[in-house]
């Protein structure tokens, strides 16, 4: 599904949130400022590990991983654009601020290719949601997660969730289930990815209910906050 819909994925994703799914990725990448080892689970295209790519800090590594190879192409992709402008720049003697380029791999997160205890951090951008709405693999997923950490470590996500306010919530499914289908569905001739989009967004847990499922198992400090009006939250988790 995911793979089908690559060649208009980035634009949807602004289109479709009005360009705020910028603004939550930066977010998101603000709050993982530490660690020498960054994983990032189902990148997609990869712009939170592109965005991860911290100045003055080269020596952070940053993985991008993602089941689907189409999607891992892409973030290369645009990985190879980003360090062609960088040459540009010290080809043309301007200053360069060096960063930490990020590696994309092909792998599955229920089998995650990391020695126990050894990340630093993980981190997800809208992708949690595929890990665990009605997906039999979710507690697999969720242990990959724990036993991969190192100790302290943090895993660190923004996800949609559920606004506060029935009026709110209201509107926000109406769009999610009517709207999104509509106009992904247009742009991408794949309808069904978006209504899957849609559907799984509009029915996944509250943020309070997500911040339960991750304590159960097994995170021993887990906090959350929503941004723009409820539709979608920041977890942190401590391992």
């Amino acid at each position: 599904m995911f793979s089908g819909i690559v060649k208009r994925y980035d634009f949807l994703n602004h289109l479709l949130t009005l360009g705020f799914d910028t603004i939550w990725r930066n977010i998101c990448a603000k709050n993982c400022k530490s660690g020498k080892i960054i994983v990032e689970l189902c990148c997609g295209t990869g712009d939170l590990s592109l965005t991860l790519s911290k100045p003055n800090e080269p020596e952070t590594l940053i993985i991008g991983l993602d089941f689907s190879k189409a999607m891992v192409q892409r973030a290369i992709t645009k990985k190879s654009k980003k360090m062609d402008r960088t040459e540009y720049n010290i080809k043309n003697k301007m200053t360069v601020i060096k960063h930490s380029n990020p590696n994309f791999i092909l792998a599955d997160v229920a089998h995650l290719p990391f020695r126990n205890n050894s990340i630093n951090l993980i981190c997800i951008s809208f992708a949690f949601r595929n890990l665990i709405y009605k997906n039999p693999k979710a507690n697999r997923f969720l242990k990959e997660v724990l036993v991969s950490l190192c100790t302290k470590g943090k895993l660190i996500f923004i996800e949609t969730s559920q606004p506060k306010s029935i009026f709110i919530q209201s509107l926000y499914h109406f769009y999610l289930t009517k709207i999104v289908p509509i106009i992904g569905g247009q742009i991408s001739s794949n309808k069904g990815a978006y209504i899957y989009l849609g559907t799984s967004a509009s029915n996944f847990p509250s943020a309070e209910k997500v911040a339960n499922m991750l304590t159960v198992a097994g995170f021993q400090k887990v906090s959350h906050k929503q941004f723009t009006l409820g539709a979608v939250a920041l977890h942190e988790c401590i391992k």
